[in-house]
């Protein structure tokens, strides 16, 4: 019996100390986002607003420096562009301004296929989950729009009450009308969500059967997340 009781404890100080990992990682990504968004990406939007105005003071008849000046201030919107979606992948900022409904819709804006969002989630949740459920439905859709051939697409979040623990659990459902036949462990950026997943005591699963689609279900728990966290 206290050997059962043991290993218990120690699968639950395993499960806390993958969640603190992943919430540090977390936080870290979010610092960079940060210091990038508010010190790189400032003074380059700066320096291509002076290299504009430098533009508009040359001369009609130096028509090479001009021409130079335009070339080098779409170089340096190329580059800011650029690392506004390094900084993106790093940290989504939408995810910290707005939280995860904004950020949901940010996401199917962006896809090139349609996608329906049914979302029962009002006001925040803990970091960790709403990091964990962006990235799985941004990796969900890029699946779906490279590799698919899906029409459509849809996304259902909600949030469960557990009896086994007398606590809340958020459901993420994502089905696309595509091709099916995926396969997780060929290269699938969801092998890495997964971890994540589980390290904060949820469970991911996927089922793409041949011709009729593919469909992603995830549970994460709130209450135990945030108990491991704090």
């Amino acid at each position: 019996m206290g050997t059962a009781v043991a290993n218990t404890e120690s699968r639950a100080e395993l499960n806390a100390s993958r969640a603190r990992i992943v919430v540090a990682a977390d936080a870290a990504r979010r610092r960079i986002e940060r210091d990038l968004h508010d010190g790189i990406q400032q003074r380059l939007m700066s320096l291509g607003l002076e290299l504009r105005a430098a533009e508009a003071l040359v001369p009609a008849e130096l028509d090479e420096l001009r021409a130079r000046l335009s070339h080098t201030t779409d170089g340096l919107v190329t580059a800011f562009d650029d690392l506004r979606e390094i900084s993106r992948g790093i940290h989504p900022a939408i995810l910290s301004q707005g939280g995860l409904g904004s950020a949901l819709k940010t996401l199917a804006r962006r896809c090139p296929i349609p996608v329906t969002i049914d979302s029962g989630c009002t006001g925040r949740l803990p970091g960790c989950v709403e990091v964990a459920v962006y990235y799985i439905v941004s990796e969900a859709l890029t699946n779906a729009a490279k590799h698919a051939h899906a029409s459509a697409i849809e996304v259902d979040v909600n949030i469960a009450d557990d009896r086994e623990t007398e606590g809340e659990t958020l459901m993420l459902s994502i089905r696309d009308n595509g091709v099916g036949g995926a396969d997780p462990a060929q290269g699938s950026g969801l092998v890495g969500l997964t971890d994540r997943v589980e390290a904060l005591g949820g469970h991911l699963r996927i089922a793409s059967p041949v011709n009729r689609g593919t469909s992603l279900s995830v549970s994460l728990p709130i209450c135990n997340t945030a108990d491991q966290i704090a």
